[in-house]
């Protein structure tokens, strides 16, 4: 089961209290469940996307990040802060529109395009 619960903003109290219920529902059907909590966070957000990651890792308990939108002018820097801050792994990024571009995250090959020069 995949629960996308795109447009969920941090700010809407009541839009994560619905989040929580649904993690305590599956939690019942599967007291293991759920096994695996994304967020995904789009690599333009900024700064924003720390305080986006604390509150929905305290209301739900992320165990990993997809960072996408990196095929335009972000870089996704913010990523470094958010992994230092909370330790949770990133498994995906997205450098475009499609399933092809969503890629297993590898920390040196991000780290290469990161600090690549635009000749």
């Amino acid at each position: 089961l995949i629960a996308d619960t795109a447009g969920r903003l941090q700010n809407k109290s009541h839009l994560m209290e619905e989040l929580k219920k649904i993690t305590r529902v599956m939690k019942k059907l599967d007291e293991q469940a759920p096994h695996e909590v994304m967020l995904t966070i789009d690599a333009s957000t900024g700064q924003n996307a720390i305080s986006q990651t604390k509150l929905f890792h305290e209301a739900v308990g992320l165990t990993g990040i997809t960072l996408t939108k990196l095929d335009g002018t972000a870089k996704g820097g913010v990523i470094f802060s958010v992994a230092d801050q909370f330790g949770i792994p990133i498994r995906y990024i997205g450098v475009g529109e499609g399933i092809e571009d969503l890629r297993s995250f590898k920390a040196n090959d991000f780290i290469e395009a990161l600090f690549a020069r635009e000749d």
